[in-house]
């Protein structure tokens, strides 16, 4: 290869690395959901209520707004904030709840660079645990191969932790999402 063509390919391998850089570092375009200390309390307020109708032996189901989901994901990340370690922190979330599906935007601090990762997907319950099908993945607005992200989400999810945080009450059955609105029902 002539100096002339080398310098050309170094070049461009340059500009795309640059465009990639500028794609990972953007905002999303959805808005962030806002959240509420009055909406985490409601979310709290419909869980009891449910495991109130378990002890009772009725079955009975919670219809969570993504406004209650979201200031409920914030207030454990809040909470969770002081023991937060490592390069990289997570500082918010934002749950959009759509049709059958979600789109959560978690915003990042990765040593002292704001990031934003997107996740589109579907929830469900196996063995007592909630399950997220990731469809889609976005790193500020690069796209994430799908096989790729999978596998990293599902190795997070298989550590011992996440399991754990993953599980739900003994009173909750299923746990999916319709219409737009995080469905919660008791056994």
């Amino acid at each position: 290869m002539s100096k002339k063509t080398s310098r050309i390919v170094s070049v461009i391998i340059l500009i795309l690395a640059l465009a990639a850089v500028v794609m990972a570092l953007r905002a999303p375009s959805a808005p962030m959901v806002p959240v509420s200390a009055q909406d985490a309390k409601s979310f709290d307020e419909k869980i009891l209520s449910l495991e109130q109708a378990h002890q009772q032996g009725a079955s009975q189901t919670a219809h969570i707004t993504e406004t209650e989901l979201t200031s409920k994901l914030q207030q454990g990340i809040d909470e969770g904030a002081s023991n937060a370690q490592g390069s990289v922190v997570l500082k918010a979330a934002s749950v959009h709840l759509e049709g059958d599906g979600f789109i959560g935007i978690f915003t990042v601090n990765a040593s002292g660079k704001e990031l934003y990762l997107t996740i589109t997907g579907t929830l469900g319950v196996l063995d007592g645990r909630v399950q997220i099908q990731p469809t889609a993945a976005r790193l500020g607005s690069l796209p994430i191969p799908a096989p790729a992200f999978r596998s990293l989400l599902q190795k997070q999810f298989d550590s011992p932790d996440a399991r754990e945080r993953l599980r739900l009450p003994d009173f909750i059955k299923d746990v999916r999402i319709e219409n737009g609105e995080l469905i919660v029902m008791a056994q």
